[in-house]
């Protein structure tokens, strides 16, 4: 199952088919069914939970600190507020 896990947020489809085929073999149909339901569940709460800016934890803040520097997250909500800042003004006039 951690296999499928890793698996499904990748890219290698080789890897994730085998994975999709442990489970199968070990446990059904259903059981696949059930891993992907729930895979696809966590990818969509994980990721309103994130747009509505809850809050990261200090430790995953700390081992993202070097991707979030990299790729310019973390200029985001600066952004943000620029540019509804700049929306309330045109509004404004």
């Amino acid at each position: 199952m951690i296999e499928f896990a890793e698996a499904v947020l990748g890219d290698d489809d080789v890897r994730l088919q085998a994975a999709r085929q442990a489970i199968h073999d070990a446990m059904g149909a259903d059981a696949v069914v059930d891993s992907a339901g729930v895979a696809a569940l966590f990818n969509a709460i994980d990721r309103i939970a994130d747009s509505t800016g809850a809050p990261l934890e200090a430790d995953k803040a700390e081992m993202t600190a070097g991707l979030r520097a990299e790729i310019g997250i973390d200029a985001f909500a600066a952004q943000k507020e620029a540019l509804d800042s700049d929306m309330a003004k045109t509004a404004a006039e």
